[in-house]
């Protein structure tokens, strides 16, 4: 069977960047609950109707001009100033960078596009990103809790106040249909209220994309209730309270359903035995057959009448809840005197309220001599003229098998000093003579090649006059010719790798919970073989959620096909795509000044560095930069500018030159991907030094506290500055910031205008450039008689 599928999208996944990186590292708000919360760019869905913090990541002398629109309309625009040493941000990750904040006005629920331009001094754009955010304050919606089943058991499903049970043999379910959440929808949780507000449980639901629905079993089939359900005889009435949760935080809770649930048996005792030789009674209303039950009594009849005593309200003709078997023969104070008659250890049915069976008549009975033995229960072997003799007791017949034919059945029994008769129904097969233990008889039974059914062959053995009998068993036997599986659509998720594949299972559940989705498969579609085994992810009424993950696909190219089969092995096919199928990463390359870098080397100026990425089948991107170490230690993350022909540059960050350049290296690390979601990163190392770094000659001197001059009034050891130049080519001029770092290694601490600084130690000062002309400043030791050697390393970290 072949089937025309829809593909699934959703609205989060529209909201693709339109860059693979994004220059707002987060977004800082209050949400609509009151509570502040933190959102990464990659994410990018909020729900607040207040301003919004963003959080810019760029590097030192760029400004940041932002642009938000919405429909194609811009909204907000804004420009920053110089990103300086000081703009350095620690975002709610614990991570840092260096960047600007800036603040939204308040926004009204919709997409937005935020484009971030990069200016460098000479308010020239050196890189651009835009990438999508969602302003989302509305909320999930869906239909009301519901049940799709229909379960029967006299249960209540519609009203103010439904009734429940625990049914048969499938599972039941609680249904939230017509999910929808504009920016994608989580999660949704049911909690079980009781009479006091208070929470009894609360639980998860499933959700299935494919059908926009949410599902939760109150049984676990086999008439056992779900651990989350509360034990109770339908005697209080609970509430559920479902809660749908969205991508964006938004909550909706759906109103309250009343309900009452019967899953425990309640009260009956066994109370008395029938006994025609006794002259007295203990069951009111009869004065004499009926005597107190003693556990290990001994009994000389078969089959036995007990009577129960059972709270009235416990029983079925006062309350639907209420138990199911015996006949009433008395009543008084309350209780309802049952009687019921079995052959002695023969299985014999309770059944409780909404439900089929619950509990069983037991006792502790001793048969006595006199009494007659009942028959066991008997085997049943059924021969068909396709699968030969048989005897399964729930048989599903595959369609390629149908019609089928049965012609006789074989009867197994223990041997008896009386003539057994085999019977199915009131139908007499054969008969079992005393001592024997088999029989033979002719059927003429079968079972069509259309539609779909269950047929339900029972058998007991009973003795002539049918005054004993045995236990019934039962041979089930299914088919199913119309009720096929659905392939709906299918949700491919290339950047995971991951496709969901949705089909629908009419009836799922017929035929005692029999009738379920089997197996879905990936398959290539020119080969027929099968590639993958899906994985059930979801369940909601008739409708299957597989994921497949094809990341576990060999490396090539394939024609790709999905199957679907029941557990009648009907199958459904559809096809899928042609999958280039990628599993190798991007290759990342570290080059300085065009040539590649070296691990270890020497690197003057982050600008120097490029970062090139190379796949062969799918494009890649530069999606994140980090750089670690130093003299500091430092760990700082990096913006970047894709340049013309496609390779990446850092932006730059504070960082302090390496004071020894083969202990004190940094680390970068690049991290890439590609368009099919293969991730990869690489580290280089390499020490560092800038370009706005003073180089002094070795300086001899006295080991004094002070600036020695010579006879001119000129000092004696000095730093000469020279002319310093901005990335544009003015000159650097009046006060400006410089760092100067003494080497740990250092004999001595140094004195350089007031300041002492003390060996591995950096310091921060003023240094008065005039009009940009050469400067001089003097230097000197810290304390009087040093000796030795002493280096030290003076920086401007950014002219101003």
């Amino acid at each position: 069977m072949n089937t025309n599928i829809k593909v699934l999208t959703t609205l989060i996944l529209a909201t693709i960047s339109f860059s693979s990186y994004s220059r707002v590292y987060e977004y800082t708000f209050t949400d609509i609950y009151g509570t502040e919360k933190s959102v990464g760019a990659e994410t990018g869905i909020l729900n607040t109707n207040e301003k919004i913090k963003l959080s810019l990541i760029s590097g030192l002398d760029r400004k940041i001009q932002i642009t938000v629109r919405k429909d194609n309309v811009g909204v907000y625009s804004f420009t920053t100033d110089s990103v300086t040493v000081n703009d350095r941000i620690k975002a709610s990750t614990g991570e840092e960078f260096y960047g600007k904040t800036l603040i939204l006005p308040p926004l009204s629920d919709g997409s937005y596009v935020i484009t971030s331009d990069i200016l460098n001094t000479q308010n020239t754009v050196v890189d651009s990103t835009s990438h999508n955010f969602i302003i989302d304050t509305v909320g999930p919606s869906s239909d009301n809790l519901s049940v799709d089943q229909k379960p029967g058991y006299d249960m209540v499903l519609t009203g103010e106040r439904w009734e429940l049970g625990q049914g048969a043999e499938a599972k039941l379910y609680l249904n939230v249909n017509n999910v929808k959440a504009a920016t994608g929808f989580d999660r949704a949780t049911i909690q079980v209220i009781k009479p006091d507000d208070t929470v009894y449980s609360i639980t998860d639901m499933v959700y299935d994309s494919g059908s926009a629905s949410l599902s939760v079993p109150w049984t676990k089939g086999n008439m056992s209730r779900s651990s989350w359900m509360p034990v109770s005889n339908a005697d209080v009435e609970y509430r559920f309270r479902v809660t749908l949760y969205d991508k964006a935080g938004n909550r909706k809770v759906l109103p309250d359903q009343k309900f009452i649930f019967d899953s425990d048996l309640g009260e009956y005792t066994l109370f008395a035995v029938y006994d025609p030789t006794s002259k007295t009674s203990v069951v009111p209303g009869f004065s004499e057959g009926y005597i107190a039950y003693k556990p290990g009594m001994t009994v000389n009849q078969n089959p036995l009448t007990l009577v129960y005593r059972v709270p009235s309200y416990n029983r079925r003709e006062y309350n639907k809840a209420g138990l199911k078997f015996g006949t009433i023969i008395s009543e008084a104070n309350g209780y309802s005197y049952v009687s019921a008659k079995t052959a002695y250890k023969v299985t014999y049915t309770i059944h409780n309220g909404y439900q089929w069976g619950g509990g069983s008549l037991s006792y502790d009975i001793n048969l006595g001599s006199e009494a007659p033995v009942s028959p066991a229960a008997p085997g049943a072997w059924l021969r068909s003229d396709k699968q030969g003799e048989m005897n399964s007791g729930n048989y599903l017949w595959n369609t390629k098998d149908l019609p089928v034919k049965f012609s006789s059945v074989r009867i197994t029994a223990s041997p008896r000093n009386y003539d057994q008769r085999a019977m199915s129904g009131n139908t007499e097969i054969c008969q079992v003579p005393a001592g024997e233990t088999e029989c033979i008889g002719a059927v003429s039974w079968s079972i069509p090649k259309s539609g779909n059914g269950i047929t339900t062959y029972s058998f007991r053995l009973t003795d002539i006059d049918k005054t004993f009998s045995s236990v019934s068993i039962e041979k089930r036997h299914h088919w199913n010719t119309d009720l096929l599986p659905r392939i709906t659509g299918y949700s491919y998720q290339e950047e995971n790798k991951t496709v969901l594949l949705f089909v629908t299972q009419p009836e799922r559940g017929k035929f005692r919970d029999l009738l379920q989705l089997k197996s879905a498969v990936l398959v290539d579609s020119e080969t027929g073989g099968q590639l993958l085994t899906g994985t059930q992810t979801s369940l909601a009424g008739e409708d299957y959620t597989y994921s497949f993950d094809l990341s576990k696909l060999a490396e090539g190219k394939y024609n790709l096909g999905f199957q679907a089969k029941d557990t009648f092995d009907n199958e459904t096919s559809s096809p899928f795509i042609d999958l280039i199928n990628d599993k190798t990463p991007p290759v990342v390359n570290f080059n300085y000044e065009n040539t590649s870098l070296s691990p270890g080397a020497i690197v003057y100026g982050l600008e120097n560095i490029s970062i090139t990425l190379n796949d062969a089948l799918t494009a890649p991107s530069l999606v994140r930069l980090e750089l670690k170490g130093g003299p500091a230690s430092d760990s700082v993350i990096l913006g970047f500018n894709q340049n013309k022909d496609g390779s990446y540059t850092p932006d730059y960050p504070r960082l302090f030159p390496s004071l020894d350049s083969d202990t004190d290296k940094y680390t970068l690390t690049a991290f890439a991907t590609d368009a099919k979601g293969n991730t990869t990163q690489k580290s280089i190392q390499f020490a560092y030094y800038p370009k706005n770094l003073v180089t002094l000659e070795k300086l001899k001197t006295l080991g004094v506290v002070k600036a020695l001059k010579t006879s001119d009034n000129t000092p004696l050891a000095v730093m000469r500055t020279g002319q310093l130049r901005r990335n544009d080519g003015s000159l650097a001029q009046g006060v400006q910031t410089a760092n100067i770092t003494l080497r740990k290694d250092a004999d001595y601490a140094i004195n350089i205008l007031g300041n002492v600084i003390q060996p591995g130690e950096t310091k921060e000062i003023q240094i008065d450039l005039g009009n940009g002309e050469n400067s001089t400043v003097p230097i000197f030791t810290a304390e009087d008689g040093s000796t030795g050697e002493s280096n030290f390393i003076i920086e401007f970290p950014q002219i101003q």
